[in-house]
C-alpha cells in the first residue's frame, strides 16, 4: 500500500474533529441514573436507539449523566447496559425492546431517538418534567417519540396510560 495513501487514511479522524468524538460518546456511554435511586421511573420502548439528557431542555452530549438508555442497533460500540431491564413499572408484561430506568423528578429530561428505515434516517428529541413518584413510558418509531404517564388503579389494578405534555428539544447553543 502506498505510504501517502495510508497516511491520508489514518489522518481522517484528526480532520473530523471533536464532533466525531462527541457523537461516538453519545452511543458508547450509558445514561447515569440519579443516585440514590429516585421514585420516578421511565420505561423506554424502541426498535432503534434512544438516549437521555437529564436536567436539560436541549440536546448536549457534554452534559453530565447523558447517554444511551436503550439500543436495539447491532452496532458493536453501542451501549446495551439497560436493554431489557425491568424495575417493575406497571403495564410492562409482554413488552419487548424496553429498558426501565430511574429519572430525577421535578427537572426536565430530554429523550433523543435515532433510527433509520430503508427510506430515511431520523434523529428527533423532546423533553418533559417527571413528577415525583410517577411512572412513565416512552414509545418511539421512525421520527417520533410519545410519552405517557402510567397510572395503576389502586382498587382494580387496571393500568392506564395518559399522554404527557412534552416539548421539542433542539441542540443546545
Amino acid at each position: 500500500m502506498n505510504k501517502t495513501f495510508l497516511l491520508m487514511l489514518l489522518s481522517i479522524p484528526l480532520f473530523s474533529g471533536c464532533s466525531t468524538v462527541t457523537g461516538l460518546k453519545s452511543y458508547t456511554t450509558a445514561y447515569n441514573e440519579p443516585q440514590p435511586a429516585t421514585s420516578s421511573r421511565l420505561r423506554v420502548i424502541t426498535d432503534q436507539t434512544v438516549r437521555l439528557v437529564p436536567n436539560s431542555q436541549c440536546i448536549d452530549w457534554h452534559l453530565p449523566d447523558s447517554g444511551i438508555v436503550n439500543s436495539r442497533s447491532l452496532a458493536p460500540l453501542n451501549n446495551h447496559k439497560f436493554n431489557d431491564r425491568s424495575l417493575g413499572i406497571p403495564g410492562g408484561s409482554g413488552v419487548q425492546n424496553s429498558a426501565e430506568v430511574y429519572v430525577s423528578p421535578n427537572t426536565p429530561i430530554t429523550l433523543v431517538y435515532a433510527g433509520a428505515t430503508r427510506k430515511y434516517q431520523c434523529v428527533t428529541g423532546l423533553y418533559f418534567v417527571p413528577e415525583p413518584g410517577a411512572d412513565y413510558e416512552s414509545r418511539s418509531e421512525p421520527c417520533g417519540i410519545w410519552i405517557n404517564k402510567i397510572v395503576k388503579n389502586g382498587t382494580t389494578g387496571a393500568v392506564s396510560r395518559e399522554p404527557v405534555t412534552s416539548y421539542t428539544a433542539k441542540a443546545c447553543r
